[in-house]
């Protein structure tokens, strides 16, 4: 009796911590690894780019929520004036990514995710992952990318990412 009574109390404390969730407990994050890009402050003075992109995400067939702002007065940037990342939205403006910087570089849009602190890029986005249910598709302005955090944000694109099963 004693050892069914260990075995049983073994397989409640692997449930309650999600041993058996090892899909969960291995999963990789994108933002484990951010691009140095995303410790990047800034304020609105002196910049060489300002431009707006719009960004809209679907987890099977629903828009997910950008929650904003994202990128302004965070552990990172939190200077006085200085207190923008190169990427950003702002309280009034959801979907729609500010890129903005003091040197006329290149940004991809994982730097955005990497910000956010949420994973993304062509193995899933959030805790989604691609696998044999499920793929992930991505378009800008209408037409499928498949350069996922690689793509580099322009002015006026239209960037929307969709994971959801497969038909």
């Amino acid at each position: 009796m004693t050892l069914i009574a260990f075995i049983a109390l073994v397989v409640i404390l692997a449930t309650q911590t999600d041993v058996f969730d090892a899909e969960q407990n291995l999963l990789e994050s994108t933002s484990d690894d951010p691009d140095p890009l995303a410790f990047e402050c800034l304020d609105h003075s002196g910049l060489a780019r300002h431009d707006h992109t719009t960004l809209r995400i679907y987890i099977d067939g629903e828009e997910k929520e950008i929650p904003s702002p994202i990128g302004i007065n965070t552990g990172v940037c939190n200077e006085q004036g200085a207190n923008m990342h190169v990427v950003h939205i702002h309280d009034n403006q959801p979907n729609r990514l500010h890129i903005e910087a003091n040197e006329p570089i290149d940004i991809p849009l994982g730097v955005f995710f990497d910000i956010w602190d949420v994973h993304f890029d062509e193995t899933g986005i959030f805790d989604y992952r691609v696998n044999y249910t499920h793929h992930m598709k991505m378009f800008v302005n209408g037409t499928e990318s498949n350069e996922f955090d690689d793509l580099l944000l322009l002015d006026g694109q239209i960037i929307s990412i969709f994971y959801e099963e497969r038909p």
